[in-house]
């Protein structure tokens, strides 16, 4: 990382340090040690070792636990791409174009693989903790299987075929006590600064790396280096690529204030380095449908925002804003034409983008009823490219686009945030990043799908109006639903996909900005025990108008059918 670079990043952190570092580094007294060593003496309640609930007494003082998770999920989808694989454009478009579209927009992948249609799902894990009594150190691993089963993948131990097994190692996580109340965490796991109880707009993944956390009664620290892409190794000498630093590197962190019970403020910021990702064109609005169009540019990309959690009793108000910003150089694209087919690209670009979420919700139990019964209203608006032709790149990109990972609008079973191309969104997040109006530099985004179209930074934007209620009747009973609603706030170009000389001819089509669709998410939670759970989900995605324009564009016929998931989830865990 260059100085300059270092310099900006560290500028982001020290705000957020210096309001944390004082009271979090001082020494523990011996009550706090005495409750710490309490706690240790039962490891499956510790915060610093994985899941698992069940207990080893080894005769020593290392402590050490176990548990496991298995889910079997069967899952029915039908029309993915809103029908777009049986129209009659798409039928007609031959081998080579028709059915490559056809399964392109149809098939999306998530964590098991790529998947279309109906097929079983299984993921199992299981989890290995031991730690002393003093906390000195812990350790954390899981082993997981993931995979869409037949019987050759099950008689290939978790293969395909003849291919190895699926079954490896999905977490480690080491950490050493450091003086002054702080930790020292190596590995891969679950790392995140906004999901879950936020809008996940900045970042949730279980990326490789080292963080150091720290705490007192009312705030905390997490800063952490991640390693997204590393090409200083590979299988063969001839894959190698020139340049140390040709690789993609995380520095981030947040401090979390815990006014009181209520009130919690939690203060993020992220330095982004993308390198060795080409600038990547995957719909086409350059007129050439699959193809690259620019060089690997030098991106910096940061993220500095906030997020606020307050309850009023039964009444939560939360609301989030991230700014990105930074820079993209040497892209190729200043000798390329955009969509309109004459005027030329620049070369350099600044990042200037921002996003805002928020969201309220009551709980009335003791209210209207006997049993919890929380709605909730929501929103999230992310910023979008306007215009080709600037200097500029203006729409929004997390280092991880994850709304799926919100509990206020996500959920596992979405359509949208399971990837779908058609709606250009890459696994767990809903931002329309694989689309955009003719300057497609990544600026962010998943890591899985990089160097394929995916996190441009001249993506339309989103907007996100959510409201959904979940409902406990019996403590065993848990059901949620919830509806989605959304605007891509910019236009988009994109090229015909199956009529090559339309592309030729015509080069990029113009998608108009509007509604983009509604999902409506359902998902009824039986508890037949607290280790055993079935789950039933329904996921529906009726699209808009902009999906009719899009389809039109992208095959030369509209379609709108309605995208269905169906699935259960039979589900052991302890």
């Amino acid at each position: 990382m260059s100085m300059k670079n270092l310099g900006k990043f560290i500028s982001l952190l020290t705000v957020l340090l210096l309001v944390s570092a004082m009271p979090c580094f001082a020494a523990q007294n011996q009550s706090d040690l005495d409750k710490q060593l309490k706690l240790a003496d039962d490891i499956t309640k510790e915060t610093i070792v994985g899941p698992g609930s069940v207990q080893v007494t080894t005769g020593k003082d290392i402590l050490m636990s176990f548990g496991a998770t298995a889910r079997i999920i069967p899952t029915s989808e039908s029309d993915w791409d809103f029908g777009v694989a049986d129209s009659d454009a798409v039928k007609s478009g031959g081998l080579m174009y028709g059915a490559l579209v056809g399964d392109f927009f149809r098939s999306h992948g998530n964590e098991s693989g790529t998947v279309q249609d109906s097929y079983i799902r299984t993921e199992a894990k299981m989890y290995f903790n031991a730690m002393p009594k003093d906390r000195a150190w812990s350790f954390y691993a899981a082993l997981e299987f993931d995979r869409p089963i037949d019987t050759a993948s099950v008689d290939s131990r978790g293969g395909k075929s003849n291919d190895s097994s699926n079954f490896g190692l999905e977490r480690l996580h080491l950490t050493y006590a450091l003086p002054m109340n702080m930790r020292l965490h190596a590995g891969w796991d679950i790392w995140h600064m906004d999901a879950f109880e936020g809008a996940a707009m900045v970042y949730g993944d279980d990326n490789p790396g080292f963080w150091i956390t720290g705490e007192n009664d009312t705030v905390s620290y997490n800063v952490g280096y991640f390693k997204l892409m590393e090409n200083d190794f590979q299988n063969s000498p001839v894959d190698m690529q020139d340049g140390a630093n040709n690789d993609r590197d995380l520095y981030a962190g947040y401090v979390a204030w815990q006014m009181n019970d209520a009130h919690k403020f939690q203060f993020l910021a992220a330095y982004d380095r993308i390198r060795d990702v080409v600038a990547n064109d995957l719909a086409g609005a350059m007129g050439s449908p699959f193809g690259v169009v620019g060089d690997a540019p030098d991106t910096d990309s940061y993220h500095a925002g906030a997020y606020w959690v307050g309850k009023f009793g039964a009444l939560e108000i939360f609301t989030e804003a991230v700014y990105q910003f930074g820079s993209a150089d040497n892209t190729g694209l200043g000798s390329t034409v955009g969509p309109d087919r004459a005027t030329v690209l620049e070369e350099d670009y600044d990042i200037n983008a921002y996003a805002l979420a928020g969201d309220i919700s009551y709980e009335f139990k003791g209210k209207l009823t006997d049993y919890p019964l929380k709605p909730h209203l929501g929103f999230m608006y992310t910023s979008g490219d306007d215009d080709p032709y600037d200097d500029k790149l203006e729409g929004y990109n997390g280092v991880d686009n994850a709304q799926r990972f919100s509990s206020r609008w996500g959920g596992e079973n979405t359509i949208i945030g399971d990837t779908n191309l058609m709606l250009g969104t890459a696994l767990y997040g809903y931002i329309p990043e694989f689309y955009g109006n003719g300057t497609p530099v990544t600026t962010g985004g998943l890591q899985n799908f990089a160097g394929n179209g995916n996190g441009r930074g001249d993506n339309p934007g989103l907007t996100l109006i959510s409201a959904g209620i979940t409902v406990a009747p019996k403590r065993f009973l848990i059901f949620k639903t919830n509806i989605n609603n959304f605007w891509w706030n910019e236009d988009i170009y994109v090229t015909n996909m199956v009529d090559p000389v339309d592309a030729t001819v015509n080069g990029a089509h113009k998608v108009d900005a509007g509604y983009v669709g509604t999902e409506w998410d359902n998902e009824l939670t039986l508890a037949t025990s607290k280790h055993s759970f079935i789950k039933a989900q329904a996921a529906f995605f009726f699209p808009g108008e902009v999906i009719e324009d899009l389809t039109e564009a992208l095959t030369g016929e509209s379609s709108d059918e309605m995208a269905m998931r169906l699935a259960a989830e039979f589900i052991i865990n302890f």
